[in-house]
């Protein structure tokens, strides 16, 4: 090892142990350790690449966005990054895994104080909040902190990287812009005084580059001006394009308005035509430029008042005074930005279009010139003067695609983004594939006593044969824990699909490696569920299965976690007591999560931290939701991807039906009485507990409506219809015990009807539930109507699911229902979901690894999604760190946008 490497090596190793001191509390002590981080490893990466260091540079960039236990594990990941670097007169080879030292007073010389975060100096562009820039620029800034008060910042000494001290909060100069175009007040630009600069700033668009990023909502095609009398020959709301000659103009106060008048003749006399032309809230000029005599242009929507032809606030062409010589022809596209107030449409176009000719060719979002060809689409630049200047010869279809969203200059800025996303989910990927875990293939039995096949033993264990799609994926999982490296694999199925089946293959194999499995479910009534479930199959297969949550006794617990820590339980079912600091393994080696979306990131990485540090454990989470695939490309991209898509035998489709009103109401609760006459159970579900509940608005394409029903009022109504029916009541209001206990009644058939709010949505698995009922149906997403949905039909006989509405329906809501009566399928359904709804909606704002995009859409862009991925993969393949020349701009890219957690973190 050179002495320069040694060196930087230490330089990272310094803030890594100030953070790791004290059991990580020096994560939140530390000022400045994100900076200091990066900055270290920076030096470091020219030197000396150390396996898995440049993907962790790329963790770094969004070190402030990430929580306290999140940035633990991330100094505990750069310390294993360079553990096998050995210290300064150290020797070479260690003997055991490396220890930590706590340094109390190197910690406790330091403030403890808020870590600092990253801001924009500028705002994101107009219409989208969340956008940022590819090119954004960031500084760091510290929030204030009482002790601070005239003393100076605490530093963090390293060879390789500045001073890291506090950085006052205050609205920088526009001189500290100056040398850097791109962040350049928008003052800068030729035309923009204060006062207007002003009006920019507040709707967020502070720099030239926020101006250069505000794209067009539309385009005009105003090419070939018609005459006046053509113009006045028009219907009324078309939009007319002409030259006329000036008559007369003035500026108009009265009732405490003003506005610019312009009458206007024909410029053709033999075509005699007139109209009146008024500009409001203007700043006079307008008159003044128009003087009797002179030719304009204008563009804008016909008005007829009186009979006669007006137009108001048209678009100003052109305007050549009398002396200027014949009109010229028109050839020109005018984008249309969104309104920002007191800002005219003609002087916004000449800002963006200054902006783009000042900036346009200085802004880059990492893909290379090579991929841009490769994949036939134009270069940033050219592609941002297109969309702001469109050349006058632009054919007609190509406008429209412009006005569609589908240009090849609109597909290349949702290119830029997907590419991105593609480089952050494989470079994730890369970075997991670094870590270590022990392979759990089945160990070798006695050769004179050999074990039975783990596939014999399955199949001993289940009651049932495996459909094809769970020996599928069963041979994927089995495959996976044989490897060294973690297992980090999605199990998604519809609704009984057999996703328990395939997990409990997976325990039976980590089991007969000698390790255990740590099964973890979201609710106490499902675990319990499971516990019964993976009980009855171990019986066969000879697991020690235990069931742990908060109900658990506590000499019982006792009892179990000794067993647990000495490696006499195989098998861990639970809720989030698993996460309970007593709750120590002696060799776990799989972690499965079950309704994975009901859980952070932070718990799942808290589940994995558990193993023996003999390697990471493995992980499977499962999902009854199904994922669209672009999702399962990007949000889950970093994980190996197993589908059940069939059935078990027996099952029969639920048959779905929607009805409306009164009468839909009347006939649902008919088959309510005929179901329970015949022995079977029923679900009713409703939007609200109580009446008084408040109803949130209605549809935003819908009209107003009667107040949705309530489960409290439906019990009591379902008892009046079917008088012979036992019904119960379940809602997230009930003490928790209590809501499991009339569950477990109505499973047992105790209770004919269970009327309930979406606290059903994960429930038991009762085979006696044929019939569900849904009260408000167009309230609920897709998604969740599927959830519901699936709680019947999981027996043989035929189900039925009624959806029930009132009043008019919105085009969003009627879509909904339709999907829900026309299909079963989940996976089709999950695809109608993204169309409706997006791709960060149908995630959630909790759900971590949504990607936030602004002119990608996983729906219309599924085909650019692939290709993306192609070429991101490509670029990784040949330069795995992204440390040639020619990707230093992919590399800043990224880096900016994970800085403010574009891509999110899903994992863990």
């Amino acid at each position: 090892m050179t002495a320069e490497l040694e060196r930087r090596v230490e330089a990272l190793r310094r803030p890594l142990e100030l953070a790791a001191a004290d059991g990580f509390k020096g994560v939140r002590k530390v000022k400045g350790l994100g900076h200091a981080l990066r900055a270290a490893v920076d030096a470091l990466i020219p030197v000396g690449d150390l396996e898995g260091l440049a993907a962790w540079r790329v963790t770094l960039a969004g070190w402030e966005q990430l929580d306290e236990m999140t940035q633990a594990m991330e100094v505990a990941r750069g310390m294993r990054l360079i553990a096998r670097v050995p210290r300064r007169g150290a020797p070479e080879k260690r003997t055991g895994p490396a220890v930590l030292a706590p340094l109390p007073d190197a910690a406790k010389a330091l403030d403890h104080k808020p870590a600092p975060t990253l801001r924009r100096s500028e705002a994101p562009p107009a219409g989208d909040a969340r956008a940022v820039a590819p090119n954004a620029r960031f500084e760091r800034t510290d929030p204030p902190h009482a002790a601070d008060a005239g003393k100076p910042a605490p530093t963090i000494e390293h060879p390789d990287a500045p001073n890291l001290k506090a950085a006052p909060r205050a609205t920088p100069k526009a001189e500290e812009w100056t040398g850097d175009p791109l962040a350049a007040p928008t003052s800068t630009l030729p035309g923009i005084g204060p006062s207007l600069a002003a009006k920019f700033a507040e709707r967020g668009l502070a720099t030239v580059e926020d101006l250069l990023w505000t794209l067009p909502r539309r385009y005009d095609d105003v090419r070939g001006a018609a005459s006046l009398a053509d113009a006045c020959a028009m219907e009324e709301g078309q939009r007319a394009t002409f030259v006329a000659t000036v008559v007369s103009s003035r500026m108009i106060y009265a009732r405490g308005r003003k506005w610019a008048e312009v009458r206007l003749e024909s410029v053709d006399l033999t075509e005699r035509a007139s109209a009146v032309v008024r500009w409001f809230n203007v700043y006079g000029g307008i008159e003044k430029r128009m003087p009797p005599g002179a030719r304009v242009a204008l563009s804008g929507l016909v008005r007829v008042r009186g009979g006669r032809t007006e137009f108001a606030n048209p678009d100003i062409l052109g305007i050549e005074l009398a002396d200027a010589g014949p009109a010229k022809p028109l050839a020109a596209i005018l984008p249309r930005y969104s309104d920002v107030a007191g800002v005219g449409a003609a002087r916004m176009r000449q800002a963006c279009a200054a902006a783009c000719a000042r900036v346009g060719d200085q802004v880059d979002d990492g893909v290379p010139a090579h991929v841009e060809a490769a994949v036939g689409l134009p270069s940033l630049a050219d592609t941002l003067s297109a969309l702001h200047s469109p050349s006058p010869e632009i054919s007609v279809d190509d406008l429209a695609a412009m006005n569609e969203g589908e240009s090849q200059w609109q597909r290349r800025l949702a290119f830029g983004e997907l590419f991105a996303l593609g480089v952050a989910v494989a470079l994730r990927r890369k970075q997991r594939r670094t870590d270590r875990a022990m392979p759990c293939a089945p160990m070798p039995g006695n050769p004179a006593t050999p074990k039975p096949s783990l596939a014999a033993e399955l199949a001993k264990a289940l009651p049932f044969a495996p459909t094809g799609a769970q020996q599928r994926s069963i041979a994927e999982l089995g495959e996976d824990l044989a490897r060294d490296t973690p297992m980090n694999r999605l199990l998604q199925g519809d609704v009984g699909s057999g996703k328990t089946a395939v997990a409990f293959a997976a325990a039976l194999q980590v089991a007969r490696a000698g390790r255990q499995t740590a099964v973890m479910a979201p609710t106490e009534l499902l675990a319990e569920q499971h516990f019964e479930t993976w009980k009855q199959w171990s019986a066969g297969a000879k697991l020690r299965i235990e069931l742990l949550t908060a109900s658990t006794p506590k000499g019982v617990r006792a009892s179990l976690l000794a067993m647990l820590g000495a490696g006499k339980i195989d098998v861990l079912i639970g809720t989030h007591s698993l996460l309970a600091e007593a709750v120590g393994f002696s060799a776990l080696g799989l972690v499965i999560i079950d309704e994975q979306h009901r859980f952070g990131v932070a718990q799942r990485a808290k589940l994995r931290d558990k193993g023996d540090g003999q390697g990471a454990p493995h992980l499977l989470v499962m999902t009854a939701t199904p994922i669209p695939r672009t999702l399962a490309l990007t949000a889950y991209g970093d994980l190996d991807v197993s589908v059940l898509d069939e059935l078990p035998p027996g099952r029969t489709p639920v048959a779905t039906v929607a009805l409306t009103g009164a009468r839909g109401v009347t006939s649902a609760y008919k088959q309510i009485a005929e179901r329970v006459a015949a022995g079977e159970r029923v679900y009713v579900v409703c939007p609200k507990i109580e009446p008084g509940d408040d109803d949130e608005a209605a549809d935003e394409d819908g009209p107003k409506r009667k107040p949705w029903a309530d489960a409290t009022s439906t019990a009591i109504a379902v008892a009046k219809a079917v008088p012979k029916a036992k019904v119960g009541l379940v809602h997230g209001r009930l003490d928790g015990a209590v809501r499991d206990r009339l569950m477990r009644e109505f499973k047992a058939g105790q209770l004919d009807v269970l009327v309930a709010t979406t606290v059903i949505e994960v429930g038991l698995d009762v085979t006696a539930a044929t019939t569900m009922v849904i009260h408000d149906a167009d309230r609920f997403g897709l998604a969740q109507l599927h959830q519901l949905r699936g709680r019947v039909g999981r027996g043989t006989a035929a189900s039925r699911c009624v959806l029930l509405t009132q009043g008019t329906l919105g085009d969003d809501a009627k879509a909904r229902i339709a999907v829900m009566v026309a299909t079963t399928d989940g996976f089709r359904i999950a695809e109608e979901d993204l169309v409706l709804r997006g791709h960060g909606e149908l995630l959630g704002p909790r759900q971590a690894g949504a990607p936030r995009l602004r002119f990608g859409d996983l729906a219309a862009h599924t085909r650019l999604l692939l290709v993306a991925r192609s070429q991101a993969e490509a670029i990784l393949d040949e330069d795995p760190s992204l440390i040639r020349p020619e990707h230093a701009a992919l590399r800043r890219a990224l880096e900016r946008r994970l800085a403010h957690d574009v891509y999110g973190a899903e994992g863990g």
